[in-house]
């Protein structure tokens, strides 16, 4: 789950295999040799870091598409010289990527941030780069040897600039305190936003991904930021439930809790780990310690490991620990991933148990805002058998629909789905109550697979672009009842639209009220519609089918019209109006456009396709058949003719009976 600025990570991180891991030079290090092993997969120059972020919550297409994101570029290259690569399928396939940049900035790392729907660039700006000048000439202790002292003359700075389509923010920059090779940068598993940032003599931490950064305070020593005067930082281990571990030179362990802040305590135990060793957290929130050493036997390597039981050494710290004063902190949808779609909403709820004396309060955070509003609730929810109060956290979400998108154009290509984390902690708890976790769950604005929609139970042109006289012959088809059910019926003449339904699944969810559109998949195009474009009371030129499949190379009606290219005639940016009498060719259930059969009997097969981009993130679209009944069989002979005819045999009747009535009379 986590990325490196110097691509380095460890192997269990990956929730998915990843093509380029094929290509490293060695286990458990995620660093690309050179240029050649990629050049066919589309990298043509020299790279040697790699950054990608596992997305582990759930096996569905909206976690695996994080997981398939992969950043190639080359540590400390220069921005401007276009030396990165992006991969969307694991690794199999890269693609040059262009993110903004100035000419005098150099590459501290990549990151992938789905969280904030951005990806996020370290930049250090070159003309802040350390640069060493002699500073005077000492002579060491005992000897008459003299020797070079040099200090650098500008501190290096620097920043996280966070990309999102074509726009773009940037943290405010940072002094580096270590060569900026050395600088590591941690996602924290749970996509809550967490950020680790650290050097051999600097730690950062960031509740919110990076946009502010704070130092790291020891709770146990006056609230002195680590690491402490001549030490330097060795190891830094986190997990997803917002602990932190931190070993130092003189082999000191501090443990803690993050948060708005990250606080640690510094333990008794005194370590004696390299930077070649291993400290990361089990599955109880214990720490594990994973020593590297040569075998006698050539070639070989032995691991020792060590546990280091955290509540035993938080017992044992200089400053005492309360016990922790939360009898009850849990919630349902934790570790549950939940979809919302447009303009939808999410009710969530935890219980809250608070012994009297206790001060920790539950607090909400929801990364990617933009997508999702939140609403908290504390309601008193009883008493507990021991007599303390219980509470009821509810809180409701909400995607968030076109008020935070500005008015005006009612265009939706630029309305993106995305991933929101929703996590509930307790504030001011610190290292206290180990074993209550961030109680988390995923949110995902987008389609909700199993969403779909139902219709309640020389006339074609093969290229669809209703043309007369383009059919050079009849088109017999089979119909598949198994495909299509029984037709609707439709008496000829009558005005008619298709009710569709929006289903979960198989549990119906409402009738839908939003713009759609539908063509005959074989071609045939005799039917009209009631309503032109005046009638529909259009301020610009609506579309039409004839006007979306002229754009395409080779016209295509199942991706000519969608959600993500339909402009709405109510829409005033749209082109003026050219022709107020054509037809209008969009329906809708509470509109007054409806199709009008002609004087024909067969069956359509048509498909449905919702196109309007604020109901649905999904591609909703359906096919049925309608068989339209009740016109008289055509004309063989012209009327002149039939008309001649039936007089003909009407006189010819009558001039027969009256022979033979005659000839009776002589009789």
């Amino acid at each position: 789950m986590a990325s490196s600025g110097t691509a380095s990570g460890n192997a269990k991180g990956f929730c998915r295999s990843l093509n380029v891991l094929a290509l490293l030079s060695a286990p458990l290090t995620i660093r690309a040799p050179s240029s050649t092993g990629f050049s066919k997969n589309g990298v043509d120059t020299p790279v040697d870091s790699v950054s990608t972020l596992q997305c582990c919550f759930s096996r569905e297409d909206s976690c695996l598409e994080v997981s398939s994101v992969v950043l190639l570029y080359s540590l400390g290259s220069r921005l401007d010289l276009g030396q990165i690569y992006m991969s969307s399928n694991g690794g199999l396939s890269f693609q040059k990527y262009s993110i903004p940049h100035h000419s005098n900035e150099l590459i501290g790392g990549l990151f992938n941030m789905p969280t904030v729907s951005s990806i996020v660039e370290m930049i250090i700006d070159d003309q802040n780069m350390v640069r060493r000048e002699p500073l005077a000439l000492s002579a060491q202790a005992g000897g008459g040897r003299r020797e070079r002292v040099y200090q650098p003359s500008v501190c290096p700075q620097f920043s996280l600039r966070y990309i999102t389509g074509s726009s773009s923010q940037q943290s405010e920059q940072q002094p580096v305190m270590d060569p900026p090779s050395t600088l590591n940068v941690i996602q924290t598993a749970g996509m809550r936003g967490h950020l680790i940032i650290w050097s051999p003599n600097m730690l950062l931490y960031s509740p919110n991904h990076g946009i502010v950064l704070r130092t790291v305070a020891v709770i146990n020593q006056g609230q002195a930021p680590l690491p402490p005067d001549n030490v330097t930082i060795i190891q830094v281990a986190t997990d997803d439930n917002a602990v932190i571990a931190v070993m130092t030179s003189d082999g000191a362990l501090y443990y803690g809790r993050m948060g708005m802040e990250a606080k640690v305590m510094k333990m008794t135990v005194v370590l004696d780990l390299t930077q070649e060793d291993v400290m990361l957290f089990t599955h109880y929130g214990d720490l594990l310690l994973i020593e590297v050493h040569e075998d006698r036997v050539p070639g070989l390597v032995d691991f020792d490991h060590q546990t280091i039981f955290i509540q035993q050494e938080l017992a044992r710290t200089s400053l005492p620990i309360e016990g922790c004063l939360v009898e009850q902190f849990d919630g349902m949808f934790h570790g549950e991933h939940f979809y919302i779609d447009m303009d939808g909403t999410l009710e969530l709820s935890a219980v809250y148990v608070p012994s009297p004396a206790c001060t920790f309060f539950p607090l909400l955070t929801v990364t990617n805002s933009k997508l999702l509003s939140s609403k908290v609730v504390f309601a008193s929810d009883g008493i507990t058998q021991r007599g303390t109060k219980k509470y009821r956290m509810e809180i409701r979400l909400r995607e968030l629909g076109y008020s935070r998108l500005g008015s005006g154009s009612q265009h939706g290509s630029s309305r993106a789905s995305g991933l929101s984390t929703v996590a509930v902690d307790l504030m001011g708890r610190y290292v206290t109550c180990k074993n209550l976790n961030p109680l988390k769950a995923h949110i995902i604005t987008g389609c909700q697979p199993g969403k779909h929609i139902r219709v309640l139970i020389e006339v074609y042109d093969p290229e669809f672009l209703a043309r007369p006289g383009k059919a050079s012959h009849d088109l017999i088809l089979p119909y598949s009842i198994v495909d299509y059910l029984c037709p609707l019926l439709v008496f000829k003449g009558t005005p008619w639209i298709p009710s569709l339904q929006l289903w979960q699944g198989e549990e119906f969810v409402e009738d839908v009220k939003a713009d759609f559109v539908l063509f005959e998949v074989h071609g045939m195009h005799n039917y009209e519609y009631t309503q032109t474009v005046r009638g529909a009371r259009c301020v610009s030129q609506p579309q039409n089918w004839t006007s979306q499949l002229s754009q395409q190379h080779q016209p295509d009606p199942h991706t000519a019209w969608n959600r993500h290219n339909y402009v709405s005639c109510l829409d005033s940016d749209g082109p003026p109006l050219s022709e107020p009498t054509a037809q209008y060719q969009v329906l809708n259930k509470d509109s007054g456009n409806r199709v009008l059969f002609p004087e024909y009997n067969g069956m359509y097969i048509f498909k449905v396709i919702v196109v309007d981009p604020r109901y649905s993130y999904c591609q909703l679209t359906t096919t049925f058949s309608v068989f339209v009944y009740g016109a008289f069989p055509p004309h063989v002979l012209p009327s002149g003719v039939g008309l001649g005819i039936f007089l003909g045999i009407l006189v010819a009747l009558l001039m027969a009976g009256f022979f033979i009535k005659h000839r009776s009379s002589k009789a």
